[in-house]
C-alpha cells in the first residue's frame, strides 16, 4: 500500500532544517550588524588619532613661526613633557597632561569640553625625544562598546627642520 502523506520523522526533520536555516541567518545578519557598529567606532578613532598628530604637528610649526618672527623660544616648546601622555583638543594650541578622559562631541567635533556629550573614546599623546632635532610622536585612541573594546594608533616623526 502507498502512502501519499508524510511521516510524523519527515515533518519533524523539515521543521529542524528550516528552522536551523532561520536560525543561521538570523546570528549573521546579528553579526553583521554589531561588526557594522565596531567599524564605524574603528573609523572615528582612525580620525581621532590622526587628528592627535596634527595636533602635535600644528604646535611644532606654530613655534617655528614665533621663532621665524623673532618670539624666541624653542622648535618643541610645549611638546617635551609628553613622554607619559598628553591629551589635547582640536580647538586647543597646547597639551595638557593625561587624564584618563572621555573626549565629549559638540557640534561633530571632540574635545574635552564639558558642553559635549559623552562619547566612548579616549585619545592619548606620547611623545618622546629621540635626539635635539627629532621627537617621536604616537597616537592612541581607545573605546570600548557593548562589552567589546578597541584600539587604533597612529605615529610619526617631528624634526626640527628650521635649523638643521
Amino acid at each position: 500500500m502507498k502512502s501519499r502523506g508524510f511521516t510524523l520523522i519527515e515533518v519533524i526533520a523539515a521543521v529542524a532544517i528550516v528552522g536551523i536555516g532561520i536560525g543561521a541567518a538570523f546570528s549573521l545578519v546579528q553579526r553583521t550588524l554589531s561588526f557594522g557598529g565596531h567599524t564605524a567606532s574603528q573609523l572615528t578613532a582612525s580620525y581621532l588619532a590622526q587628528e592627535g598628530v596634527e595636533l602635535v604637528r600644528n604646535i611644532r610649526d606654530s613655534n617655528f613661526l614665533e621663532l621665524h618672527n623673532g618670539f624666541g623660544g624653542s622648535w618643541d616648546d610645549g611638546l617635551t613633557s609628553c613622554s607619559t601622555g598628553c591629551e589635547g583638543s582640536y580647538d586647543s594650541d597646547t597639551l595638557a597632561v593625561y587624564q584618563d578622559r572621555f573626549l565629549r562631541i559638540n557640534n561633530e567635533f571632540y574635545s574635552y569640553d564639558i558642553a559635549g556629550a559623552a562619547t566612548s573614546f579616549k585619545r592619548k599623546i606620547t611623545i618622546t625625544p629621540v635626539s635635539a632635532t627629532q621627537l617621536d610622536v604616537s597616537v592612541e585612541v581607545s573605546w570600548s562598546e557593548r562589552g567589546r573594546g578597541g584600539s587604533v594608533a597612529a605615529a610619526t616623526v617631528l624634526y626640527n627642520w628650521l635649523n638643521p
